[in-house]
């Protein structure tokens, strides 16, 4: 077992990782891979992955009880997306195991996935056609709505208004929030969920960079909802993914794990207070110039 790891270093690289992935920034997966290839010195892809996505998955089940208490959840999307997701998880491992063992491969492809993602969030916070689109405006809206009454709110105590969820037919589901409704497709949901999942295996992170953007620019729902519904949706794929680089042999070393987990549980203990202090447009931009930094970082480096 390979011992050459700084484990104060690991640990407070850890606390970053799990307190960025518990705000639903879409970016702890893929800080947790720089922190194991350039900070840490890992060498091997496969195990990057691993690691990577198993810190993912312990930081939601530590932070998506927080935001469930917030009543940021909607159970209908993270149903309906995760019927595809694992499907997609498992054989994104799959792919990536034998086709991106390769780091000669896989840092360019991560770093140019990355800056597309940061590109089209940025568009969406800052451009004025994306701002004027009617649907966008109104989940906005609602967003910034519930986002006043959460402050309001003191902490630990149980916040009342929920999002709720009806369905008209297969090919729509309504969620009533805000005074608003919000329809979306289950299908399209589903479809979501395998691509997400998909990606996310193959690079080796949670997927939720993509599973936010999808969630607030298709299904067109309040990232107020989106935040903590994203980080639900995908604890099931995070769990298949992980499994299967295991079933494949992909060697993990324990020791880092043990050092990393806590670090984890502890940032992501942080995320979803410090989320309720954020608007719509402040999380949007947050999560762009993290991934158009991490992304621009590993193409030119």
């Amino acid at each position: 077992m390979d011992f050459s790891f700084n484990p104060f270093l690991a640990f407070g690289w850890s606390v970053l990782t799990g307190f960025m992935a518990s705000m639903g920034a879409g970016g702890g997966g893929i800080l947790a891979g720089i922190g194991h290839i350039s900070v840490l010195g890992v060498g091997d892809p496969n195990t990057v992955k691993v690691l990577n996505q198993t810190l993912e998955f312990t930081s939601r089940v530590v932070s998506v009880p927080l935001y469930h208490r917030q009543r940021r959840l909607v159970g209908s999307v993270a149903l309906t997306f995760g019927i595809g997701a694992p499907i997609g998880a498992g054989l994104g491992s799959w792919v990536s195991k034998h086709f991106m063992a390769n780091m000669v491969l896989y840092r360019p492809a991560f770093g140019g996935l990355i800056v597309l993602v940061g590109c089209r969030v940025l568009y969406e916070a800052w451009a004025r056609r994306a701002q004027a689109h009617a649907a966008l405006q109104k989940a906005a809206q609602a967003s910034m709505r519930a986002t006043r009454n959460l402050r309001l709110v003191l902490p630990g105590a149980r916040v009342r208004d929920a999002a709720r969820s009806s369905v008209l037919s297969w090919r729509t589901i309504r969620v009533r929030f805000g005074g608003e409704d919000f329809d979306y497709s289950p299908l399209s949901a589903a479809a979501g969920g395998f691509a997400v999942s998909f990606i996310g295996a193959v690079f080796g992170v949670g997927g939720g960079f993509l599973a936010g953007p999808f969630m607030a620019s298709v299904l067109l729902l309040p990232m107020y909802l989106v935040v903590g519904t994203s980080l639900l949706a995908l604890l099931v794929p995070l769990a298949v993914s992980v499994a299967t680089y295991l079933l494949l042999d992909v060697p993990l070393n324990g020791w880092l794990l043990a050092v990393e987990i806590p670090g984890v549980v502890v940032g992501s203990l942080l995320g979803p207070p410090a989320n309720r202090h954020m608007n719509e447009k402040a999380l949007k931009t947050f999560v762009a110039v993290v991934l158009l930094g991490i992304g621009l970082f590993y193409l030119v480096h």
